[in-house]
């Protein structure tokens, strides 16, 4: 089932010269130059609605191709009815109409989120002194489950959050039989202080747990949770995955390489095969990535295999990936470009990338400029994206190592998959995934403002691809051209495992 993805409210992602890449650009309250128009009187919901129909309607690259005469009557129906809703919704409401109104346009590339917070609701704690509190400490749990010894229960142990941010330790909660408690050992988070109870677990009968979870700010929330690799992970619905401390985890590499890490790295797997990391394409990682390329290169210059994995990469900037290329390259590498919807919103906000890119990306900039001045010439169409349709990099050398190079696809999204189109074309490469990418690349270079009220933040894609119609990657995906069992706990030593197996 193809997961679905969103360019994170806020975040910048950039462009290629090719045009192929997303960008995320934010822009300040709209004037009377943005071409918005109020028809709502004084009614604030009313306002953000009609707001982020037109914006969409007239700056969205993809509304032709997704508004036609047969899915025209359901939009409309759509649209009258959520305005209703919206003319009295609470704040938290209005997301959710918002939201439901964006999801017609089954876009990842298209969407709407909160840019301040929720009124909090009356159930939860008013304050973190409201927050429930056990007297324990490191010691006493570290005392009970050493008295407990073999009679521990799985979920009984010291487990991290987000590499330390949270260190919780769970044993049964007294007076409740059936229920563990969470309670914070130590934080490096506001708010929170030793004794806090950062959870409640229960267990059902499927095996799964029910949980009562306390975020950042104390509010409550109800998940459920599976424990995973022995006990090793308690992963929690929408929450990300606690890891056990205590007692120690024996492999703790399994970990690493079954639920990928936010960090980018290289590391080696065995003397034949090395792991790189990415977690997104954003254009922060251009000089880490180019420096762990650099700090490796007697490595990359020797090692026989590649792992390049890429699950969950959220996308970001095609010239990022460029010095990958040359480990990949082995013949031609052939891309299309795409063209752009040019709109008096879509003119100002890529012009504003452009200077914010100038001084990092000055190739980038001009790129942008060149870009800017067609659409400006020309609105209301749409335009090439770049100077050509049709792209083929040629390099001057073959690398001899790697020989191998195994990608894993899982859920890359956006210039995630403007990658894998152009690695696939390489004899060396081999795609790997339990999952398709994300399918969110047709319709790309991303841009966004607030609504009237500053509430909400609209985003929406610019350009859309010219392989379209005829060769979508929206909404299905990229395939591996291995398909990792769903039961493998370690997908990066499954890819691993069948480079080795590979002749010279």
């Amino acid at each position: 089932m193809r997961k679905s993805i969103s360019v994170a409210i806020g975040v910048l992602v950039s462009v290629s010269i090719s045009g192929n890449a997303a960008i995320a650009q934010t822009a300040g309250p709209p004037d009377a130059s943005s071409g918005s128009k109020v028809t709502s009187g004084t009614n604030q919901n009313l306002q953000d609605f009609d707001f982020v129909v037109e914006k969409l309607r007239r700056n969205y690259a993809g509304w032709d191709t997704k508004v036609t005469d047969k899915t025209q009557p359901a939009l409309d129906q759509l649209t009258a009815r959520l305005r209703i809703a919206a003319q009295n919704a609470s704040p938290e409401a209005l997301t959710t109409i918002l939201q439901e109104w964006v999801k017609f346009f089954d876009d990842g590339h298209v969407g709407v989120g909160r840019i301040a917070p929720a009124t909090p609701s009356a159930s939860l704690p008013a304050a973190p002194e409201a927050t429930p509190t056990i007297d324990w400490t490191e010691a006493s749990v570290r005392a009970e489950l050493a008295a407990r010894g073999t009679r521990r229960d799985p979920l009984e142990g010291i487990w991290e959050i987000g590499g330390g941010r949270y260190r919780l330790g769970i044993l049964p909660t007294p007076g409740s039989p059936g229920a563990f408690s969470a309670v914070v050992l130590t934080s490096t988070a506001e708010g929170w202080s030793t004794g806090q109870i950062k959870a409640k677990l229960t267990r059902k009968a499927n095996g799964k747990l029910d949980i009562l979870y306390r975020a950042g700010d104390h509010g409550e929330h109800k998940t459920d949770a599976s424990l995973l690799l022995d006990g090793a992970v308690l992963s929690l619905t929408e929450w990300g995955n606690w890891v056990r401390e205590v007692p120690a985890i024996p492999n703790p590499g399994l970990v690493e390489r079954a639920f990928a890490p936010d960090t980018m790295f290289m590391k080696p797997l065995s003397p034949d095969t090395l792991w790189l990391r990415i977690p997104d394409f954003n254009d922060s990682r251009a000089k880490p990535l180019k420096e762990i390329l650099d700090a490796n290169a007697a490595a990359l210059a020797s090692t026989a295999n590649l792992v390049i994995d890429l699950r969950n990469n959220g996308g970001g900037a095609d010239f990022v990936y460029g010095p990958l290329t040359p480990l990949l390259y082995s013949r031609p590498i052939y891309s299309v470009g795409v063209e752009m919807r040019a709109s008096e919103d879509n003119v100002r906000l890529r012009k504003a990338i452009a200077e914010e890119l100038r001084a990092e990306a000055p190739e980038v900039a001009q790129h942008l400029d060149r870009q800017v001045e067609r659409m400006a010439a020309a609105l209301g169409t749409f335009v090439p994206g770049g100077e050509q349709i049709f792209y083929v990099k040629r390099l001057d050398a073959l690398r001899p190592f790697p020989k191998r190079v195994a990608v894993l696809v899982d859920n890359a999204a956006s210039t995630g998959e403007q990658f894998l189109l152009e690695a696939r074309q390489s004899r060396k490469v081999t795609l790997f995934g339990k999952e398709n990418s994300a399918g969110v690349l047709d319709f790309a270079n991303v841009v966004g403002m607030p609504t009237p009220s500053g509430r909400h933040q609209l985003f929406w894609a610019t350009s859309r691809s010219m392989r379209l119609p005829g060769d979508p990657v929206d909404p299905d995906g990229i395939a591996p051209d291995i398909r990792i069992p769903a039961d493998e706990a370690d997908p990066v030593a499954y890819a691993q495992r069948w480079l080795e197996r590979q002749i010279n």
